[in-house]
C-alpha cells in the first residue's frame, strides 16, 4: 500500500509539473482520441503527423467570415494561476494560406481570449514554441488554443496540430529561497555549463524534452558548477530541474546545432 501512494503521490505531482496539457498527442493506445479538447467549428482526427507523432493529429477548421469563427480548438487547464509562465510548444501545418499557431489564452462564461501566441504559414510540419506568463482575472480559466486561422471570404482550411506540450519555467523553490541558475552558454551546440551563486549539495539534475521523456539525469552534483555534454540529444527545447532536500527549481535550456 505505502509503495503504491508512493508511486500515485510520484504520478501526481509529475503530472502537476509536466503534464498540464493532457492528451496533446491526441491518440490513446494508437487510436484517434480528442477527449479532453473542445473546439468552437469543427475539429477532427486525421492520420497526418510531424516525426515521432505517432498515427494521430488533429485538424481544426480555421473558420471564415461567412461561417464560423473564430476557428479554435482548446483545452481548460484549471489548476493554473495568474502569473504563472509556461513554454507552449508544438508541431504544426497549415493547409491553405491563412497563419494558424498555438496560443495562450483564458475563457469566461465562454468566451474566449487570446494572450502571447505564435504562428505560421508553413505547409508542412513545423515545430513552434512561444513562452508567456498566464494572466487571469476572477471568473477566469487559463487555456491552450489551437487556432486553425481564418479566411476572408468563403475559403475553408484547416490547421494540423500534433504533440503540444505546456512546460513551467519559473523555478518551483519550497523553503522561498532565491537560488540563480544559469546555463552558459545557452542556446548550446556540444557542450553547456550550469552554475548557481549558491552551493549545489548532493543535487539532481533531470532533462526533459517537449514530450515528457526524460532523456538524461546526472546524480550526486556538489558545488556550484557542472559541465552537461550534448551526447546524441537532438536540436530542441529541453527543461533541466534541479533537486535537492528542499529545493526544485526548472530552466529551460535550448540546443541548436
Amino acid at each position: 500500500m505505502k509503495q503504491l501512494l508512493f508511486i500515485l503521490s510520484f504520478f501526481i505531482a509529475y503530472n502537476a509539473l509536466y503534464g498540464q496539457i493532457s492528451n496533446g498527442s491526441f491518440e490513446n493506445s494508437s487510436k484517434p482520441d480528442l477527449s479532453n479538447w473542445k473546439w468552437t467549428c469543427l475539429a477532427e482526427s486525421d492520420s497526418s503527423t510531424p516525426p515521432d507523432g505517432g498515427n494521430w493529429c488533429i485538424k481544426v477548421y480555421g473558420g471564415n467570415t461567412q461561417g464560423c469563427w473564430p476557428g479554435y480548438a482548446y483545452q481548460k487547464i484549471p489548476a493554473i494561476k495568474n502569473g504563472q509562465t509556461f513554454l507552449l510548444s508544438g508541431w504544426v501545418y497549415a493547409q491553405t494560406a491563412p497563419p494558424v499557431g498555438l496560443y495562450f489564452g483564458k475563457i469566461n462564461d465562454g468566451v474566449i481570449t487570446l494572450q502571447t501566441g505564435v504562428s505560421t504559414k508553413s505547409t508542412s510540419w513545423t515545430q513552434i514554441s512561444c513562452q508567456s506568463t498566464f494572466s487571469l482575472s476572477s471568473g477566469d480559466t487559463a487555456i491552450v488554443v489551437l487556432n486553425g486561422g481564418m479566411a476572408g471570404g468563403p475559403v475553408q482550411g484547416y490547421g494540423y496540430f500534433d504533440l503540444i506540450s505546456l512546460q513551467p519555467v519559473t523555478g518551483i523553490n519550497s523553503h522561498e529561497q532565491n537560488l540563480s541558475f544559469q546555463f552558459y552558454p545557452n542556446p548550446f551546440s556540444d557542450q553547456t555549463a550550469l552554475s548557481t551563486d549558491k552551493f549545489f549539495d548532493n543535487a539532481t539534475l533531470t532533462m526533459i524534452n517537449t514530450f515528457g521523456q526524460t532523456v538524461k539525469q546526472i546524480e550526486n552534483i556538489n558545488g556550484r558548477r557542472i559541465i552537461i555534454e550534448r551526447d546524441n540529444l537532438p536540436t530542441g527545447v529541453y527543461f533541466c530541474t534541479i533537486k535537492t532536500d528542499n529545493i526544485f527549481e526548472t530552466v529551460k535550456l535550448l540546443i541548436i546545432d
